[in-house]
Formats: structure tokens, C-alpha cells, sequence
């Protein structure tokens, strides 16, 4: 009566449980990874309705997006420490902090903490989790209009007039939120993007600081060449590189762009206005 496994026998099951574990962890890992941006998905989309909650409550106006200190916090006027961003202040609208940072990164798990910005020494540049997240409003394509001007070789004078949701031409199309990294941050960002930068990256680069026009591009490390956003009418999706007016460090002569003029036509021509927002119009 045989009692045990040979030592053959023995080697050739852990070689299929090796080779068993060789194919299935990539697709453990990848189901989890896909199971991550279907959670970021899901909360871009709630975040997308809380503007639409807000809006209404605040007479058809987006949300401003920019922070400032309101005093209640004794002695410190600081407006990096205040929860006055446009995420502190919808908050009340989706009760959950966490849906404000990506799933696919490291999550934050201190609210109360003010976090050191690594590129900047002085502890100014210390910020509340308002500050940080990485999911980021469009400024002047959405929250606000940034220039009084014709168009966007024409853009006139600086100004900031907050937006009327209904003003918005095409709400469908038009990109509210979207991920974001700063440099090589790993977990948070920057509450915010500038659209006439951000849609004007080096695609064959990643900042290695602060960078305004890397900072929607960038979370490509995660995201691959399928971004998610929430929109303007409440939805959210995902678009890809065709939303972009890309340059080239290593190869300019792919440029689809060299200087302003040349992206400005660039983003007419392709109708780009419409997806980041002209930073001219109220509209």
C-alpha cells in the first residue's frame, strides 16, 4: 500500500502551483487595479452631481474653486490650512472625504494633518487635505472665467467671474474634474488645474516638481492613455490623448503645437474648446 508522494511527485505539484501562481497573481493584481478605477469612476461621478446639489443651492454658480481663510481658526491666517477649497466646500453634499483622493495611488488616512509640500521648504507651503486632493476642479473652464477677451490668441484683460452652470455651452462635453498628479507625489495633488495648460502637455515627460501643464497628463502613470472625468451636466467618463495639444521634449518636431498662437489654432481646429472650456467666455 503506497503511503506517500515520491519526491518527483512532490516537485511536479509545487511546479504547477508555481506555474498556476506565475499566470493568476497578474490577473489578481490587474482585477484589483480595474476594481481601483471603477471606485475613482464612482466617485468622480458623485462628486459631479454634488457641484450640480451645490449649483443649485447657490443660484445656478459653480463652485469657486480657490481656498481662503475664514478665521476659525485662531491665530493662523494661512489660507493653505483652511477646508475652504472647492472640495471643502461640497463636502457637506457627498459626506465622505476619501471619494475627494484617487483609489488607484496611496490613500491618505489623516484629515487633521497638514501636509508638507516636498518641493518647497517653508512650512507656508503646508496644506489641508482641501489643498491636496487629487481629484482637481477645472478652474477657468469651469469654475470660473479667467480672461475678458474674443478668444484665445484675443484673450483680453485678467479677470474672475464665476460661472453660471447654465451658461455652459455643451454641459455634456465640458470636463469638470479629472485626476491629477504633482510631480512624484505619491497619494495627493493639487486641488486644481489651469485648462489652457493642462490640455498643452509633454507627452514623452513627467514633471518632476510643479508642473501646470503636466498635471492632468500625468496621471497617466495610472490611467494609461484612458483618463476618467466628471462633467458638467453630472456624468462621468473617460476620454483619452485626442483632448490633449501635445509637445515633445525628445522629439519637437512631433509637435501638434511650438508657441501659443499655433495652440490656440490648434484647439480650434480641433474643437477642444468644448472639452476644457474657454478661459475668454463665460460660456
Amino acid at each position: 500500500m503506497r503511503k506517500a508522494f515520491t519526491l518527483i511527485e512532490l516537485l511536479v505539484v509545487i511546479a504547477i502551483i508555481a506555474i498556476l501562481a506565475a499566470i493568476l497573481f497578474p490577473v489578481f493584481a490587474q482585477a484589483k487595479f480595474a476594481a481601483k478605477k471603477t471606485a475613482s469612476l464612482s466617485g468622480l461621478k458623485q462628486m459631479a452631481l454634488a457641484l450640480q446639489m451645490y449649483s443649485n443651492d447657490f443660484e445656478d454658480m459653480a463652485v469657486f474653486e480657490y481656498g481662503y481663510s475664514d478665521g476659525s481658526i485662531p491665530g493662523d491666517t494661512n489660507a493653505y490650512h483652511y477646508n475652504t477649497t472647492w472640495a471643502g466646500r461640497i463636502l457637506p453634499y457627498v459626506k465622505n472625504q476619501p471619494i475627494f483622493f484617487d483609489k488607484t495611488t496611496t490613500e491618505i488616512h489623516d484629515y487633521n494633518k497638514y501636509f508638507q509640500d516636498p518641493y518647497y521648504s517653508s512650512t507656508y507651503y503646508s496644506y489641508s487635505w482641501a489643498w491636496v486632493t487629487d481629484f482637481s476642479l477645472n478652474t477657468d473652464g469651469y469654475s470660473r472665467q479667467t480672461y475678458a477677451g474674443s478668444s484665445c490668441v484675443n484673450y483680453g484683460s485678467s479677470t474672475s467671474v464665476t460661472r453660471s452652470l447654465t451658461a455652459i455651452d455643451q454641459p455634456a462635453s465640458r470636463l469638470a474634474i479629472t485626476p491629477t498628479r504633482y510631480g512624484n507625489i505619491d497619494g495627493w495633488s493639487w486641488a486644481r488645474f489651469i485648462a489652457y495648460d493642462a490640455s498643452f502637455p509633454y507627452a514623452d515627460a513627467y514633471a518632476n516638481g510643479f508642473s501646470w501643464n503636466q498635471l492632468v497628463w500625468d496621471s497617466r502613470k495610472q490611467y494609461g492613455q484612458r483618463f476618467i472625468g466628471g462633467y458638467s451636466d453630472g456624468h462621468a467618463g473617460t476620454y483619452g490623448p485626442e483632448k490633449f495639444i501635445k509637445r515633445y521634449y525628445n522629439n519637437p518636431s512631433q509637435n501638434q503645437a511650438n508657441d501659443w498662437n499655433s495652440y490656440c489654432g490648434a484647439m480650434d481646429n480641433q474643437k477642444l474648446w468644448d472639452f476644457w472650456g474657454p478661459f475668454w467666455s463665460g460660456n
